[in-house]
């Protein structure tokens, strides 16, 4: 690549840096906050929990963690409620594969997940609303979690009190940079998807953009997902929370097919491999979640190991064959070196915040650390990095096909092109008449008085004779689908349609062309033979062998050229008679 290139790579590169840290800045900040319109309040102090036989108090509930909440664990939260001058209040907070019950003064206000542990299906993570009577200030608030997973959760969300649209409005922003994140990553998976097959079979051949597009449309699902962003427009958390977990077990086999697709896998067989076991894994568990038989939930650690050990594995192999190809240099030239590069940067950036991500969570979850507040901030920071970089790849893809198509015009400019006339040579010509089909007109054409210019003024004449025919030939054929000369004072013109009106007009023009260049020039003489014949200008049985259509156009340009011939034994004797007056004059 050359060094202009090389630079143009490294500005874009440092700007889709840099555009991803001001997203982040930008998107991650609460500067730009609505505020509320009244207020809200953590309830951080003054709870209560009970868990079977123990019960203690605790300073502050975000902070709280316990043993991980196994199925059928039951744990209990009591408060006195504040006052808050709002009418009417709510109790907002997050539930994880667990029923709740919410009682203020003894008395049910709420309950969710009843009907999923009743048929014996997964409890869906909600955020739970919970309207509280108008009288609640200085009453027991009773929030009772029943857990029906192993491995449920163990810790607690913020449980706030204030107006239902503030806290969702509160919610929202908080989550502002996964859900303008995870909109983009969809929006641009489903266009590559749309604009795949074009990308595919017109331009570049790179299979890996489709899967790369797959791998952008799971990240934005999941992202959305697991931010609970579908809940905000939708109340079928039960659908949401399955295509949750189905996203995050596909994205590993999607970023390995990537790998494979771009041809950045030396070791095939043992990606395949790993590919078909994944593959298996997630058909598996989701048709096992969706006969109810074993809940998808249920295979998320045996996930999170697979995942970070193929994450491992991947970036690993990408490292070193980078390494590898700027150590030998021998870049395969039909492989776009930049472009795949950037996209594999960005690949490695987000399989590492991922693993960042899973390791968080399982520390937070079996350490006592509050899992239910982990996040995957690293994973969206990566996405976002990984969006970008695909954009950027399709960029470099632009430029390297146009630099590619540029090298093969001038290639076959210089394998194809007359250099004398700048026409296309007899190797183009034959080239096209081979493949030609349809409907077509082929003029065969005769320059006249090239030998005779040769002999007598000099081959430099000749060449302008052979130059000035070849200009004639493109003004008077300018929808001509070839020009070409092929060889000596032979040219052959090949018109895309079957018109005699329109090829006699053309051939009309060629001969006041012809007649006018003659008019001003006193030494070259410019005439010619043609003939012509089209498609449909033979028997049946013959229609379509452009050879043939161009074998009878030259025996007809060859019954002009006899005529011709006989004229320029008259232009001999004048030229004759010219050259002794001038010497009679001296």
């Amino acid at each position: 690549m050359k060094i202009r290139t090389r630079m143009q790579a490294a500005v874009l590169s440092i700007l889709a840096i840099a555009i991803t840290a001001a997203a982040v800045i930008f998107l991650g900040g609460d500067k730009y906050n609505t505020p509320n319109r009244h207020p809200v309040v953590q309830l951080e102090e003054g709870w209560t929990i009970h868990r079977g036989d123990s019960t203690y108090s605790v300073d502050k509930l975000s902070t709280t963690s316990f043993d991980i909440m196994n199925k059928y664990d039951t744990i209990t939260l009591v408060n006195t409620l504040p006052h808050l001058d709002l009418k009417p209040a709510t109790i907002h907070f997050r539930s994880f594969l667990s029923t709740v019950d919410v009682y203020v003064d003894g008395k049910k206000i709420y309950s969710y997940g009843k009907e999923y542990a009743e048929k014996n299906k997964m409890i869906p993570k909600v955020q739970n609303y919970v309207p509280l009577p108008d009288n609640y200030a200085g009453k027991e608030i009773r929030i009772v979690f029943k857990s029906y997973e192993n491995n449920a959760f163990s810790g607690f969300t913020p449980i706030t009190l204030g107006d239902c649209e503030d806290i969702s409005m509160f919610l929202l922003q908080k989550h502002r940079l996964p859900l303008v994140v995870g909109v983009f990553m969809i929006v641009f998976g489903i266009l590559t998807l749309i604009l795949a097959p074009y990308i595919i079979f017109y331009n570049f051949h790179d299979y890996s953009i489709i899967f790369s597009a797959f791998v952008t449309l799971i990240l934005g699902i999941y992202v959305l997902c697991f931010n609970d962003l579908f809940s905000q427009i939708s109340d079928k958390v039960g659908i949401f929370s399955f295509i949750e977990y189905l996203a995050l077990f596909m994205i590993p086999g999607t970023i390995l097919a990537f790998v494979l697709a771009a041809n950045q896998l030396e070791q095939k067989y043992l990606g395949y491999i790993i590919l078909i076991f994944n593959a298996m894994f997630v058909f598996g568990t989701a048709i096992m979640h969706i006969l109810n038989i074993c809940h998808i939930c249920a295979f998320v650690s045996w996930l999170h190991i697979l995942s970070i050990i193929e994450g491992v594995l991947v970036i690993s192999i990408l490292i070193v064959n980078t390494v590898k190809k700027y150590i030998s240099n021998k870049e395969d030239l039909h492989k776009r070196f930049m472009s795949t590069n950037v996209l594999l940067f960005g690949l490695i950036v987000t399989l590492l915040f991922s693993i960042i991500d899973i390791v968080k969570y399982n520390v937070f979850k079996y350490f006592g650390m509050e899992d239910i507040n982990a996040d995957i901030d690293f994973m969206t920071v990566g996405a976002l990095l990984f969006s970008i970089c695909l954009l950027l790849n399709y960029f470099y893809h632009c430029i390297e096909y146009i630099s590619e198509e540029t090298v093969k015009k001038q290639l076959e400019g210089l394998a194809y092109t007359d250099a004398l006339t700048g026409l296309f040579n007899r190797t183009k010509c034959e080239l096209t008449l081979a493949g030609l089909k349809g409907k077509y007109t082929i003029i065969s054409f005769d320059l006249d008085y090239l030998k005779y210019t040769n002999d007598n003024y000099g081959h430099a004449a000749g060449d302008e004779l052979l130059n000035g025919f070849a200009d004639l030939l493109r003004q008077s054929f300018f929808d001509a689908a070839i020009i070409g000369r092929m060889g000596g004072d032979e040219f052959i013109v090949i018109l895309p349609y079957v018109d005699d009106n329109r090829t006699e007009n053309g051939l009309a023009l060629l001969t006041d062309l012809m007649i006018d260049k003659n008019e001003n020039e006193p030494v070259l003489r410019y005439s010619a033979s043609w003939g012509y014949a089209s498609s449909e200008s033979l028997k049946p049985k013959l229609t379509g062998n452009a050879q043939s259509v161009y074998l009878l156009a030259d025996k007809r340009m060859y019954t002009m050229k006899k005529i011709h011939h006989n004229e320029s034994l008259g232009r001999l004797y004048d030229d004759l008679m010219k050259n002794a007056a001038l010497k009679g004059g001296v």
